[in-house]
């Protein structure tokens, strides 16, 4: 009888608690993490780089290096990545640089760091992104003039689309040199894309050209698409009379123009594009050339359609993905209220924004954890390495960009984030400063 009592679904084991167990405690994360990260010293360019020799380990033979940020406006952020431009270009013959920018616009930049001409802070301006008008960016060019001047040679690239006013002109340009018989014809079919294009000072008229009718942006498209072919018809006789470099230049410059019509037909997305740009200019500086990508950690990482991912395709194990991360500290961003990119949203105006605590159980909540206040973690782990099971498993990592709305953080999460699978390293900081902008003054001419 008693048998038959003690194996009944009501029977009570003797002795069982009459009370809940205590939840166990968390898996000991910052034990693990203080033993598998790399702490480094700081973020400013300017000291000595013997803390960042773990990036030989790290990047190793890669030809690309693609550095994100979390926030457009972490100082730390911006500093670092620069730091980690100097390591690779000063110790691992590193020599491009390429960031989320304007393509032709960039170009002015690259002739200031290598030659001098132009005032830097207004070419800076000339990128249309407030994000980049900082101190730690001008202090960063400053530095890429100062190595070339110095016997170096690293150049400033931009790999944008989002403005074809620039790209444009120069193509104009190309054939008001080379083959003035055939501008006015070539005017004529850029017209169409060119009476929509930004000005010299970033703006564009309303409406805009992605509000045109399906069939104007067909016959647009088509239009363009007949410069390329006289372009490219002539090729031998157009670098027999300018050289191959300001033949590519051209073509390179229609091609942008075509990508922002491509993202206005909703053929070919933006990350496309900066991907596309990224392959050129890797073609373009040859196979011993090597790039450090700034942009986004939602553009660098490798998440489907992301710019990451398109370049994974292309450079395969020869691109390292390094994301960023923070917990506490403040930031530079536009705020706003409502939802984002829609209807009745209200801007606020750029200001500086203290970041919210982690969410429970995110990665950042789980990085802060480490004793170190910055590290680097390698996150290319062993299958199976004793206790790194947890950066398996999906979790929500933060993403901020460019505005906030500071009523509702807890959007500003990519839930479910397969970290090891969009990144190949995360740089975090314990806290981190907003950045401090530049005056806005582009240039009044192309």
């Amino acid at each position: 009888m008693l048998g038959s009592i003690a194996c009944g679904e009501n029977a009570a084991t003797p002795g069982a608690p009459t009370t809940p167990l205590p939840p166990l405690p968390p898996p000991p994360y910052g034990a693990w993490l203080d033993a598998n990260v790399e702490p480094f010293d700081g973020s400013h360019l300017s000291p000595p780089l013997d803390d960042l020799d773990f990036l030989r380990d790290l990047v190793g033979d890669a030809r690309i290096v693609a550095l994100g940020e979390n926030t457009h406006g972490t100082r730390d952020f911006f500093e670092m990545k620069a730091r980690i431009l100097r390591f690779l270009v000063e110790e691992m013959d590193f020599n491009t640089f390429a960031i989320e920018a304007t393509w032709p616009e960039a170009r002015r930049l690259d002739a200031y760091v290598r030659t001098g001409a132009g005032d830097p802070a207004m070419l800076l301006s000339d990128l249309y992104f407030w994000t980049w008008r900082t101190e730690s960016v001008l202090e960063m060019i400053e530095w890429m003039r100062d190595h070339n001047e110095g016997g170096g040679d690293v150049g400033f690239h931009g790999v944008d689309m989002q403005y074809p006013g620039m790209a444009l002109h120069l193509v104009g340009e190309f054939f008001r040199s080379t083959d003035p018989a055939m501008l006015d014809s070539v005017t004529n079919d850029l017209v169409c894309l060119t009476r929509f294009a930004n000005g010299p000072d970033g703006m564009s008229p309303t409406p805009r050209y992605l509000d045109q009718t399906a069939a104007y942006l067909a016959d647009c498209g088509a239009s363009l698409e007949s410069v390329r072919e006289r372009l490219t018809a002539n090729r031998e006789r157009y670098e027999t009379a300018v050289g191959a470099d300001a033949f590519e230049i051209a073509l390179q410059s229609l091609r942008v123009a075509f990508q922002y019509h491509l993202q206005a037909t909703g053929e070919q997305g933006r990350d496309e594009s900066m991907a596309e740009n990224t392959v050129w200019l890797s073609e373009r500086i040859g196979p011993e050339g090597r790039i450090v990508l700034w942009a986004h950690n939602n553009h660098v990482s490798t998440r489907p359609g992301a710019q990451g991912y398109y370049q994974r395709q292309a450079f395969g194990k020869d691109m390292v993905v390094i994301g960023f991360s923070h917990e506490t500290g403040s930031f530079t961003a536009v705020g706003y209220e409502g939802t984002f990119g829609q209807p009745g949203v209200r801007y606020t105006g750029r200001d500086e924004f203290e970041l919210p605590a982690p969410v429970e159980d995110s990665f950042e909540s789980i990085f802060a954890t480490a004793s170190a206040p910055r590290f680097v973690l390698d996150l290319r782990r062993p299958p199976g390495e004793s206790g790194s099971a947890w950066l398996a498993e999906p979790r929500p990592f933060r993403s901020i960009g460019c505005c906030f709305n500071p009523r509702q953080p807890e959007d500003f999460y990519t839930p479910n984030t397969p970290l090891p699978n969009w990144y190949d390293a995360i740089i975090h900081f314990a806290s981190t400063r907003p950045t401090t902008l530049l005056p806005h003054r582009p240039p009044t001419t192309w």
